[in-house]
């Protein structure tokens, strides 16, 4: 797996439930616009507040517009139970990979129960598993249990530097989920990114991959100044959020210049409305950022 995957967002109607013909609009103007793949169900596609029935069915959905992209699903479960009957349901579905985050609920493991969990999880699926590193929330997946599972290789959200390039060192294969570090984590050896920005600048987010990617000097400095310039969009409502407050915030900015729907957050997390001021900043920033091609 290389390329510029997309943390797709799920979208949710006003009363909580799951707008499954949204989400998969989005899917297709994702892919529309030349992504390498998507990866439902993560921290952006707020994966935890799904069912598994509903997981199912948007597995479904996707995979049917899929085409000769990659689809790679996320699991954020704390129940291994869970984990195996969504592995078995996806079982003969033609999924690239599935991502998976550690159990939540149990932070105090040593890394060998760790490893043991991906060989146990490894075990029942019939695709390649790709270990979701989100320190902030779950077990930290370091270079020992990442050379010692028998997965493709980390998702890292760590947001530190260090710890990508220590994985890379070790010989672990590696796409980022931080944003902010794609550029110097590509050029660090990283196969590319799970980048959640990418839901609202696909077509430049690909563009910063393959600058990236190039290994040109100049090139590189391109691909840095395109992300600076996209994060000077999203901190315009981001500035007095972070987590799960910056998802909703997007989302709630999203309809003033996305062509898709990309709905409300589910309770109990809020879409946060941002100051109108904020939002028109954004728009200014963003249309910089469009004309980039």
């Amino acid at each position: 797996m290389r390329g510029l995957f997309v943390p797709q967002f799920t979208a949710f109607k006003k009363n909580n439930e799951v707008d499954y013909q949204a989400t998969i609009e989005h899917g297709e103007y994702l892919l529309s616009q030349g992504v390498s793949g998507l990866v439902p169900f993560g921290t952006f596609g707020e994966g935890s507040s799904l069912s598994l029935k509903e997981r199912m069915k948007l597995t479904e959905g996707l995979a049917s517009i899929i085409k000769e992209n990659a689809l790679i699903p996320c699991i954020i479960s704390n129940s291994l139970g869970d984990i195996w009957e969504y592995l078995d349901s996806v079982k003969d579905i033609p999924l690239k990979a599935i991502m998976v985050l550690p159990p939540c609920y149990f932070k105090q493991i040593d890394n060998q129960s760790l490893i043991d969990f991906f060989k146990v999880v490894a075990e029942k699926s019939a695709h390649p598993i790709v270990a979701y590193n989100l320190p902030a929330y779950s077990m930290r997946i370091g270079s020992e249990v990442a050379t010692k599972s028998p997965i493709w290789g980390v998702k890292d959200s760590s947001g530190d530097f260090e710890s990508a390039l220590d994985l890379i060192k070790n010989g672990v294969k590696i796409l980022l989920g931080s944003d902010d570090l794609l550029v110097k984590g590509i050029a660090a050896g990283a196969r590319g990114g799970m980048c959640g920005l990418a839901n609202f600048f696909p077509v430049q987010m690909v563009k910063i991959f393959q600058l990236a990617s190039s290994g040109v000097a100049s090139n590189v400095a391109e691909a840095q100044d395109i992300l600076d310039k996209i994060f000077a969009a999203v901190n315009s409502v981001n500035k007095d959020f972070s987590g799960v407050k910056s998802i909703g915030a997007l989302k709630n900015a999203s309809p003033h210049f996305m062509p898709t729907n990309m709905g409300d957050m589910r309770s109990p997390c809020p879409t946060y409305k941002s100051p109108e001021s904020d939002i028109s900043r954004m728009i200014e920033l963003a249309k910089i950022v469009y004309d980039i091609s």
